[in-house]
């Protein structure tokens, strides 16, 4: 074979790898940059979220800010849109944090609903959700290889 012609094997080989890289590399970017958007979703849906739940549990039974709260709450998609973006993008383990916020935002959403709160026993009330909420950001972190970053989402709460 002359030189020219392995030249030209070697040229389109080479491009070819290239194009391969290429695609494998904006694939991975894509994944990476869906699972990071999917994660910073579900954080802002869970501060929405939980606004729906305290003026629900401040909120006397039968009042029109009870039943607002409590219709709002009931048809919060941004919530579900945003769990199942992450369920379908994350990893297991922040998989498993996603739900198990999800599991203590739901115990809550019912809890306001049965009674009126008083300050003090919302902030008692809201440990779980709060703790499940710093477990996800800890999961979302690693996942994302960023360095723990310790985080007290309600400072003033009893822990």
């Amino acid at each position: 074979m002359s030189t020219a012609l392995l030249a030209a094997i070697a040229g389109i080989s080479g491009i070819a790898l290239g194009r391969l890289w290429d695609g494998w590399s904006e694939t991975s970017r894509w994944r990476r940059d869906q699972k990071t958007a999917s994660y910073q979703r579900l954080a802002e849906a869970f501060i929405l979220l939980y606004e729906d739940l305290r003026s629900i549990a401040l909120a006397e039974s039968g009042t029109g800010a009870f039943v607002n709260a409590t219709e709002r709450g009931r048809q919060n998609k941004i919530w579900d849109n945003a769990l199942v973006a992450v369920w379908l993008h994350g990893s297991a383990s922040v998989v498993r944090a996603a739900s198990s916020m999800d599991r203590a935002v739901t115990e809550l959403f019912y809890d306001a609903q049965a009674s009126v709160y008083s300050l003090e026993d919302w902030n008692r009330a809201r440990v779980p959700s709060a703790d499940a909420f710093e477990a996800f950001i800890a999961a979302t972190r690693k996942e994302l290889g960023l360095p723990p970053a310790p985080i007290k989402l309600f400072p003033y709460a009893p822990n």
